[in-house]
C-alpha cells in the first residue's frame, strides 16, 4: 500500500468512527460525550503507536517490524525500506573503506592523512615503520609534535604541492626520506614519504665510480697520446702504412680524453649543486661564442646574434659558457653551410630567455625527451665522426639546473631546432 492509499484509508476510518459515534450518541441522546470518547481513544491509540515507533527507531530491525495495519503499517514499511537501503549503502561504504585501508596498508610508501590543523587522522603500516608513528597513541596528535623537522614544517606552511624534499627519518639518521604533500577533501592533506636511502647510495656509488675511473684514465690516455704524437713526428717512421693507423689512434685518443674530461665535469657538477653568484654579461658571452662558432669549420653556417635585453645572469661564468658553447656547437654540427644559426637574448614575463635556433636537419619527436641523457645520440655514427661524446647536453642540463633555469626543445625534421633556456627573475640583475 502506498502512502496516498494509506492516508485515504485512514481518513475514511476516522469518518466511519465519527459516524458510528454520532449514530449511537443520537440513539442515547449522548452525541457529544460519545464523540469525545471516540476521539480520545483514537488519540491514545496514536500516542501508543508513536511510542512503539520511537522505541523501534532506537534500534530499527527490518526483520522485526511491529505488526500493524493502516497508516501506521505504511509508515513502518516505508521506514523499513529506507533503513534497509541505508544499511546497504553503509555496508558498501564499509567494504570500500576496508578495501582502501587494505590497499594503502600494502603500500611500501608511508601515507599520513592530516586535517586542516595538521593533526593526524590516519596512517598506514609503512608510516609506522618509516616515521615511527603508533596507532593508538598518535592519532589526533599534531604531526609536527611527533616528527620534528624544520623542512616538513616549512613545506606544510607554504602549501607547495608541486615539489618534494629530502629529510632524515626520525630516530634513524642513516635513512633518507623523500617527502611530498598533496591536498584532498576540504582543507585536508595527505603526506607521502618514501625511503630513498638505497637509491641515494646507488647514485653515490655510480658517481664515485665514474669520477674514479675517469680520473684513473687520464694518466694512461696522456701517455698514449704523447707516444702517438712522438711517433707521428718521427721522420724515421715515414712508412705510409703507419700514417693512417697513427692518425686513427691520435683521433680516438683525443676523443677518449674529451670523454674523460666531460665525465669529470659531470661528476663535479653532480657533487656540488650550488653555483657562483657572479654577474655574467650574457650579450658579451654570446658574442664570443658566436665568433668561435663561425671558426669551427670552413663550411660553418652563419651565426647571428639578436639581443633585446641587457640583463645579466647571476651564476658561474665558466659553467654558463660551457653550456652555451655546447648548444651552439651542436647547432653548427647539424646545420648545413647555407643554413643559419640565430642566438636570441630577450625578456619575457619577468624572466630572461636565451634561444638558439637553427635551420638544420631537425630532430624526430621520439628523440627529444632523451636528448639530455648521458651518451644518448640520435645518430651515433655521425656523432662519432664529428668527435661528439654524447655528454654535451647532459652537461647543459646539469649546468642549467644549478642556475635554476629551464630547458625546452622544439624541433621539426627538415625545418630545424630551437633550444630555449629560461632564467627565472631570481637569477637576473638589471
Amino acid at each position: 500500500m502506498n502512502a496516498r492509499s494509506a492516508w485515504i484509508e485512514e481518513f475514511w476510518r476516522i469518518v466511519v468512527l465519527i459516524g458510528i459515534a454520532w449514530a449511537v450518541g443520537a440513539v442515547f441522546d449522548q452525541v457529544v460525550p460519545l464523540l469525545l470518547a471516540v476521539l480520545l481513544v483514537y488519540t491514545f491509540h496514536n500516542l501508543f503507536n508513536l511510542q512503539r515507533l520511537s522505541n523501534w527507531l532506537g534500534s530499527p530491525d527490518v526483520d522485526n517490524i511491529p505488526i500493524h495495519f493502516g497508516l501506521w503499517g505504511g509508515i513502518y514499511s516505508q521506514i523499513a525500506r529506507i533503513t534497509a537501503r541505508q544499511s546497504q549503502r553503509e555496508q558498501r561504504l564499509k567494504n570500500m573503506l576496508n578495501e582502501y585501508a587494505s590497499s594503502t596498508s600494502a603500500l611500501p610508501d608511508a601515507a599520513v592523512a592530516l586535517d586542516s590543523g595538521g593533526r593526524i587522522r590516519w596512517f598506514n603500516d609503512a608510516a609506522s615503520r618509516l616515521l615511527g608513528l603508533q596507532t593508538a597513541k598518535d592519532i589526533g596528535q599534531p604531526l609536527l609534535n611527533l616528527f620534528r623537522s624544520p623542512e616538513i614544517a616549512l613545506l606544510l606552511k607554504q602549501h607547495d604541492y608541486s615539489s618534494s624534499l629530502q629529510t632524515t627519518a626520525p630516530g634513524r639518521p642513516e635513512r633518507r626520506l623523500e617527502v611530498r604533500i598533496t591536498p584532498y577533501g576540504e582543507g585536508q592533506i595527505l603526506l607521502l614519504a618514501r625511503d630513498i636511502s638505497e637509491r641515494l647510495q646507488q647514485e653515490r656509488v655510480r658517481k664515485d665510480f665514474v669520477a674514479n675511473v675517469s680520473h684513473e684514465l687520464r694518466t694512461p690516455l696522456t701517455v698514449v697520446s704523447g707516444f702517438v704524437e712522438n711517433l707521428q713526428a718521427d721522420e724515421s717512421l715515414s712508412d705510409q702504412r703507419l700514417k693512417r693507423p697513427l692518425a686513427l689512434m691520435a683521433q680516438q685518443t683525443a676523443r677518449m680524453r674529451q670523454i674523460v674530461e666531460d665525465l669529470l665535469l659531470l661528476a663535479r657538477l653532480e657533487s656540488d649543486s650550488t653555483a657562483d653568484q657572479q654577474q655574467v654579461d650574457m650579450v658579451e658571452m654570446l658574442q664570443l661564442v658566436a665568433d668561435e662558432a663561425a671558426a669551427i669549420a670552413e663550411d660553418a653556417p652563419a651565426v647571428e646574434l639578436e639581443s633585446d635585453s641587457m640583463r645579466r645572469v647571476l651564476g658561474d661564468p665558466k659553467q654558463l659558457r660551457s653550456a652555451v658553447t655546447n648548444l651552439v656547437v651542436n647547432a653548427v654540427h647539424h646545420t648545413p653551410a647555407d643554413g643559419t644559426i640565430t642566438l636570441r637574448w630577450f625578456d619575457r614575463n619577468g624572466s630572461a630567455v636565451l634561444e638558439i635556433a637553427d635551420t638544420g636537419e631537425g630532430i624526430a619527436a621520439e628523440h627529444i625527451a632523451r636528448l639530455t641523457e648521458r651518451f644518448y645520440r640520435v645518430d651515433a655514427g655521425r656523432s662519432r665522426e664529428r668527435g661528439g661524446t654524447g655528454l654535451g647536453l647532459a652537461i647543459v642540463k646539469h649546468v642549467l639546473n644549478r642556475h635554476d633555469a629551464r630547458l625546452e626543445i622544439e624541433s621539426e625534421l627538415g625545418v630545424g631546432s630551437c633550444f630555449r633556456v629560461t632564467f627565472p627573475p631570481s637569477r637576473l640583475v638589471d
